[in-house]
């Protein structure tokens, strides 16, 4: 039984010396994900966003759609599926025009904090979005 009782005590203390002098205690998502939207500005090249706010797991080509509305023909674009990213092929479809709406990259870091990046087709960031969460459900967005 003491030798249990030893046992869970030095578990306990061997996790809480890694939670501690880890850098896990001061790790903060909701902090890092704000950083890294204020870094990310229109102009910036998707390997400059990459370089702050990591790789995604997954984007979204954009596609031109129509549909006709009151006897006219209306262009309007949305959002694909998402599609898995994998950087040698992602670049590849950049290279050769693959995507010549844009794409959305989002990133989320914490249930207050995610959003979303839109980038040109020629990879270039032309604009920043807040990607709804769950602090928005419950009114406690910043």
């Amino acid at each position: 039984m003491k030798a249990l009782l030893a046992t869970i005590v030095l578990v306990a203390m061997a996790l809480a010396a890694v939670f501690y002098l880890g850098g896990f205690s001061g790790f903060d998502a909701t902090e890092q994900g704000k950083k890294a939207r204020a870094a990310i500005g229109p102009g910036m090249s998707y390997t400059q966003v990459f370089d702050i706010a990591k790789e995604p797991r997954k984007y979204q080509m954009i596609q031109r759609k129509t549909r006709r509305v009151a006897g006219q023909e209306i262009e309007y674009f949305e959002p694909g599926p998402p599609n898995r990213f994998k950087r040698d092929s992602f670049e590849r479809r950049l290279r050769d025009n693959e995507m010549p709406h844009g794409f959305i990259i989002s990133y989320n870091y914490s249930n207050k904090e995610a959003f979303f990046v839109t980038f040109d087709g020629t990879g270039t960031v032309v604009g920043i979005d807040d990607a709804p969460t769950m602090a928005d459900l419950l009114q406690t967005r910043d």
